[in-house]
């Protein structure tokens, strides 16, 4: 069981209770990537995805006691907003198939030095990241910072394992090669 996972179970016991803190926290996590996600899977553009994301939330905190999640909270949340734009679609009567539409902050114990250093590296890698195709992008923050597994991957964006692991391979080669060509000319 990882950290995020446990985090996450956490922060859900404590909305089960109504802490609307938690709530607030565990929305900061999970808003940006979700949108990103939803704006994938809708037509383009549309206004519709931070509404669909914005639903689920409220539905989500509207369920809090009666809501059981059988797999991770970010499994949870991703699928919730899948069925959301599946039911926006029906509604709509779109038949394209979805696949054809296009936080923690580390303590350190070194010193500030360190701590700008490791800051610094974030803020670079983050930037990479941005470089990377959507799908990629979209792809390679489910699986690193949602930590969604690769099966869950394919099963929300309709892809199968294979694609989901050639967008990983690609993504990683390419944040190793710039990084190390980025850093080396600092």
């Amino acid at each position: 069981m990882t950290a995020n996972h446990t985090d996450d179970l956490q922060l859900l016991a404590r909305i089960k209770v109504g802490e609307s803190r938690a709530f607030d926290l565990l929305f900061v996590k999970y808003y940006p990537n979700l949108l990103h996600f939803s704006r994938s899977l809708l037509p383009y553009p549309s206004d519709e995805a931070e509404d669909v994301v914005l639903e689920v939330f409220h539905q989500f905190w509207r369920n809090r006691d009666t809501i059981n999640i059988h797999s991770s909270l970010s499994a949870f949340l991703y699928v919730s907003v899948k069925n959301r734009i599946y039911d926006y679609r029906r509604k709509l009567k779109l038949n394209t198939p979805l696949e054809d539409i296009h936080g923690d902050t580390m303590v350190s114990q070194e010193g500030p030095d360190h701590t700008l250093n490791y800051k610094e590296a974030a803020e670079n890698i983050e930037k990479l990241i941005r470089l990377l195709p959507e799908r990629m992008q979209l792809i390679f923050r489910m699986n690193r910072e949602d930590e969604l597994s690769y099966q869950e991957i394919a099963d929300l964006l309709d892809i199968s394992i294979n694609s989901v692991k050639t967008q990983m391979y690609r993504a990683i080669k390419f944040l190793k090669e710039t990084y190390r060509f980025d850093s080396s000319v600092v």
